[in-house]
């Protein structure tokens, strides 16, 4: 096979994973001993609450085995461990968004996503290997993901900038909850394409 067909083909697999998804977004320029030492939360005003929201998501993988071995022996105290699991994150979010009541109405930026990195529209330009700490609350279900990238490009667009990036010291509870999001995003794109035929 020629480089071009590789080339082709891997580019192919990286659309393939590759989602356009409205988020509320943030991110901050950090510096390097930060990206490589903290955690991306602290950078943000409510690093509490994101930091219960991780904590409580890393509890949750680290049960699903076990409520799944549950679930298999009694579905019905399975399921009941279920709603539990939902009602305590329902709580956990609202506390999140309670200390920002116009919440809602934060705008929306549209970015560009896949497990290995990010692009988005920025207002200044960011240089190449600048760290970022970056904040994306995936909506209707107003899921956290705070992860530390590395700029790899930025250009001129417009009157602003496009800015890729790739993720850094990417924890398995956001590359799972990305893949999530991805996989969400997809299947809704897919229907509606379907729909419109």
């Amino acid at each position: 096979m020629n480089d071009n067909k590789v080339a082709s083909k891997e580019k192919e697999r990286r659309d393939f994973f590759r989602v356009s998804h409205d988020v509320i977004f943030d991110y901050k320029v950090v510096d390097a001993f930060t990206a490589e030492n903290d955690a991306p939360e602290i950078e943000f005003e409510d690093s509490v609450s994101l930091t219960l929201m991780n904590e409580l998501r890393r509890l949750d993988q680290d049960s699903v085995q076990t409520l799944r071995i549950l679930t298999e022996k009694n579905r019905l105290l399975g399921d009941y461990l279920q709603t539990l699991s939902s009602k305590i994150d329902l709580l956990a979010r609202h506390m999140l968004f309670s200390q920002n009541q116009k919440a809602d109405q934060r705008p929306r930026t549209r970015i560009n996503l896949s497990e290995e990195g990010i692009a988005f529209i920025a207002e200044r330009a960011l240089y190449k290997g600048n760290f970022l700490a970056l904040r994306m609350i995936f909506l209707p279900n107003y899921a956290p993901v705070v992860v530390f990238a590395k700029v790899i490009r930025c250009e001129p667009k417009e009157n602003n900038y496009q800015v890729a990036a790739k993720f850094h010291r990417l924890a398995d509870k956001d590359r799972q909850e990305l893949s999530k999001q991805i996989l969400k995003t997809q299947v809704s794109q897919k229907k509606a394409t379907s729909t419109k035929q």
